[in-house]
């Protein structure tokens, strides 16, 4: 049996242990991010590219965008990462093109993010696009870069659609 010395002692190191955890949590948390700036729902068909690994054998590479909310009303931030299987193969370098209309108003663009981090590139990963209020349709296409011309080819065209706040 431990003397009310000893456990006077582990409840206290328990207590400051539970208190240093707690402090830590918090302090590593991040900084929340704005309420407005959101996720988007996008019911997309992802575009299909060439993906060849080192080892020489191929597969698909699915282009999915991601659609964020930047606050501002009509604007959203445009991305689609790829997975780090994709990053590492001959699909490094592609682009992925989006192209937009806002069903609502009728404005169009065009935006081109690249999907991998590790590409010397000028190419950004996510391009905010300010694409109006309201329902907005988008086609997306896996397309080469000037380095790379065969870059997550040949592929096929996807289609999606998210409605902006």
């Amino acid at each position: 049996m431990s003397s009310p010395r000893t456990f006077r002692r582990r409840l206290l190191a328990g207590a400051a242990a539970l208190a240093t955890s707690a402090a830590l949590a918090v302090g590593l948390a991040g900084p929340a991010q704005a309420r407005d700036s959101r996720p988007l729902a996008v019911y997309q068909i992802p575009a299909l590219g060439l993906h060849v690994s080192g080892l020489v054998v191929p597969g698909p590479y699915v282009a999915s965008v991601i659609a964020r909310s930047t606050g501002t009303p009509g604007e959203v931030t445009i991305s689609a990462p790829a997975a780090p299987a994709i990053c590492s193969g001959s699909a490094t370098s592609s682009r992925v093109t989006v192209n937009y209309l806002n069903l609502t108003s009728g404005k169009a663009g065009e935006v081109t993010v690249k999907p991998c981090r590790n590409v010397l590139d000028p190419t950004p990963l996510d391009i905010v696009a300010e694409t109006g209020s309201g329902q907005v349709a988008v086609s997306i296409r896996v397309t080469n870069s000037p380095l790379y011309p065969d870059a997550g080819q040949p592929s096929l065209p996807g289609a999606g659609t998210f409605l902006v706040p």
